[in-house]
């Protein structure tokens, strides 16, 4: 049996790195990244480099289905974030 990998085992003494962080994002008519709110400041999304998404563990009670934005910030931040296609909330990887 493979063991859920979203699973922290309670005496492990491995952590998680990278976590991704709730964050609100500003988002047009086609649910696209306009701008971020970080610690109460609006950061504008200056540009989308890159965007991908990944559809895995389908075969599970909560399947990962993601899409990712490598985006830049008005105030030339580049910032990893992505939309949970399941849940509708939008994350900071590495929060």
């Amino acid at each position: 049996m493979v063991q859920n990998p979203r699973e922290a085992a309670s005496s492990s003494p491995i952590r998680s790195l990278n976590l991704p962080a709730l964050i609100q994002v500003e988002e047009d008519a086609h649910q696209r990244p306009l701008a971020i709110s970080l610690r109460r400041r609006r950061l504008g999304v200056a540009s989308v480099d890159d965007l991908w998404e990944i559809d895995e563990e389908w075969w599970r009670e909560s399947p990962i289905v993601r899409r990712y934005y490598q985006v830049t910030t008005e105030d030339g931040r580049p910032m990893t974030i992505f939309r949970d296609l399941v849940s509708g909330e939008w994350y900071r990887q590495g929060g």
